[in-house]
């Protein structure tokens, strides 16, 4: 649908006092009853988001209104400038994310504008016109995480700023709960076999330790101190494997504690403990929103058993059936090529990174020279020769 300007009124403004920030979230709120969102462009996640921000960081809120109404909401934000051979090479700007990475640690997935669902793509292709026209200088404009395939093809072309458009897919696996339900709510039955022998041979060592049990944290105390430990087992995997961990990082700890502090009690987070008799097994970190389960992180104690130690595939099967029987649509891994998640998933669904550049000898000069290390990287492993026999084995 081609966007008709002349309907809309648009505005590209910073967040510059707490009287901006109240009308931003009474706004929001009140579009998200006529948009469709997920949890990622939902308050709930929006709201801790520019909360818990460092004050270096300024979003501004790029807006669409219909006569009196708002029908389109985003915050976007002026990145750091990316530096290319030691000197500043192109601006950049983001899509509810920062260019930081200590910042986007969170990794912001289902990204979108927050759209009136009646008239999403019209909106979309306006909002992203006008945010296109205020860019300064030679930009590259970020949209991380955006939904199944991305934005329509061509959206950007209909803006008066003329850029190139590069995309990312990558897949993204997820379980349809009504396929359990069917299955009587036996998650095993919809699995290869090959997964299931092994799962269920798993639960049967882990049941020698004692009944394997599923809870829900239900007060905001619990949530706090389910939090803690499934950091704590995260951090003990990771850091063994030379990496530093999620929760490593102050920010993403203090967001997710905010995030667990108000959106608990309200469904917005779902947390799981699995157990085995008296032993923690795995804790799951999951938001809740539109009947989709949006599983983020998870806490996985490995050393419980010393043969078929399946923490997290014998968490995922109980927390799948659980989510089931509570009537959710969908049990989503998100984007990401974990084995685990080729093993369980039902769907097989993507997500979509883009990059919008506006039109520069530079960014060609740079894509030129990318294509370049690619036909030689290709021209090299074609060369190759075989590896040895011990090699392959490996």
């Amino acid at each position: 649908m081609t966007a008709d300007r002349s309907a809309y009124t648009l505005s590209l403004t910073p967040l510059a006092s707490p009287s901006d920030r109240t009308r931003l979230q009474a706004d929001w709120l009140a579009l998200q009853d006529q948009a469709e969102p997920r949890f990622f462009t939902s308050w709930g996640w929006i709201g801790v988001w520019l909360d818990t921000l460092p004050d270096t960081v300024q979003p501004q809120v790029l807006q669409c209104r219909q006569g009196e109404r708002t029908v389109g909401l985003a915050l976007v934000v002026d990145g750091p400038v990316r530096q290319r051979f030691g000197l500043p090479f192109c601006r950049t700007a983001w899509l509810h994310a920062t260019g930081r990475p200590e910042l986007d640690i969170l990794t912001v997935e289902h990204n979108d504008f927050l759209l009136d669902r009646t008239q999403s793509d019209a909106v979309r292709t306006a909002m992203l016109g006008h945010w296109l026209a205020q860019l300064r200088g030679v930009t590259e404009v970020t949209l991380p995480g955006l939904a199944g395939a991305g934005w329509p093809a061509g959206v950007e072309a209909r803006s008066r700023r003329h850029v190139t458009r590069e995309d990312w897919v990558r897949r993204s696996y997820a379980v349809d709960l009504q396929g359990v339900r069917d299955a009587g709510g036996d998650f095993l039955k919809l699995i290869s076999a090959n997964s299931r022998t092994q799962i269920r041979r798993s639960m049967k060592e882990y049941a020698r330790l004692g009944p394997l049990v599923l809870e829900t944290a239900t007060t905001v105390a619990q949530g706090l101190d389910w939090l803690d430990k499934l950091a704590a087992l995260h951090q003990a995997h990771w850091v063994a494997q030379g990496e530093p961990g999620a929760f490593g990082n102050a920010f993403f700890t203090r967001f997710h504690r905010t995030l667990v502090e108000r959106h608990l009690l309200d469904g917005g987070v779902q947390l799981l403990r699995v157990a085995a008799g008296v032993h923690d097994l795995a804790y799951l970190y999951s938001f809740v929103r539109g009947g989709r389960v949006c599983f983020y992180q998870s806490g996985l104690e490995y050393g419980l058993i010393d043969k078929h130690a399946r923490p997290g595939l014998v968490a995922h099967v109980l927390a799948v059936q659980h989510n089931a029987s509570l009537g959710h649509r969908v049990y989503d891994f998100m984007a990401g090529e974990s084995r685990y998640k080729v093993n369980l998933a039902t769907l097989d669904e993507s997500m979509t990174w883009t990059t919008l550049r506006t039109r520069a000898w530079r960014f060609d000069l740079e894509a030129a020279l990318r294509r370049r290390r690619q036909r030689q990287a290709a021209s090299a492993a074609a060369v190759a020769p075989p590896p040895a026999p011990d090699a392959a084995a490996g």
